[in-house]
Order: C-alpha cells, then sequence, then structure tokens
C-alpha cells in the first residue's frame, strides 16, 4: 500500500511554493513516503464541481496529513477541517508569525522561520507523529 502525506498548503500565494514542495518531498523520502499534492490533478473545469468524495478517499488513506497554514488561506482551513473530521493523523506547520484561527491543535503548531527551516519543521512533525 502507498504510504503517504497528504499536503494541504498555500499554492499560487505563496511564492516559496515550489521550493517548499521540493523540501516537503525530501523529508517525506526520509522516511518511506510519497507526497500527494491534491491540485496535481489539476483544477476542476470550468461548470465542474470540486471532487468531495474523492478527497475525502485520499485524506482517509493518507499516513499523515500536513497542514501549512502561512497565508492564512481559507481553502487550507476547510481542507483542514476536513481532514479532523475525518479523525486523520494531522500534523501543523507554519512560519512564525502566522496568526492560526480555528483549528483544532493550534497551540502544537511547528514554526519555521524561513525555507531553510522548513525542512527541519516537516521532520520534527513526522518524529512527532511516530513516523
Amino acid at each position: 500500500m502507498d504510504r503517504y502525506i497528504y499536503s494541504i498548503m498555500p499554492v499560487s500565494s505563496d511564492g516559496d511554493y515550489q521550493a517548499k514542495r521540493v523540501s516537503l518531498s525530501s523529508v517525506a523520502g526520509e522516511f518511506d513516503l510519497t507526497v500527494h499534492f491534491p491540485l496535481d490533478r489539476g483544477l476542476p473545469k470550468e461548470g465542474k464541481e470540486f471532487d468531495l468524495s474523492r478527497v475525502v478517499a485520499e485524506i482517509k488513506r493518507a499516513t499523515l496529513v500536513i497542514a501549512d497554514l502561512s497565508l492564512e488561506r481559507p481553502s487550507c482551513y476547510y481542507e483542514l477541517g476536513l481532514a479532523q473530521a475525518l479523525d486523520a493523523k494531522v500534523g501543523l506547520i507554519a512560519r512564525s508569525g502566522t496568526n492560526v484561527h480555528q483549528a483544532f491543535g493550534r497551540n502544537s503548531v511547528v514554526e519555521f522561520g524561513n525555507l531553510r527551516e522548513y525542512s527541519s519543521a516537516v521532520r520534527r512533525v513526522l518524529v512527532s507523529s511516530g513516523l
């Protein structure tokens, strides 16, 4: 069975997205995990709905969900809410100084100050999750 991290993170609004993606994939590989980036399959075509049943199934199969709450994106909170409602194992990270809104576990967010610290934050989440 494919062991993977379901990634929740800002995409188009985050200038560091590509670098974070590379770092997340690299650290996941250290733990024999892959990373599922939901937008890799594209956005719904015009007039089509978001495929909620597919997202729910992917979150349920994930070994871990990592939610990067940097930039306070509503879509990230939406997906985090789904993951937490499905009782998925979730790790929260955010750039230092991010205002973390209503999220279960907001007091356990692993912070990073810059891109060099991002990999370390992800690694801490994986270790603390027992992986």
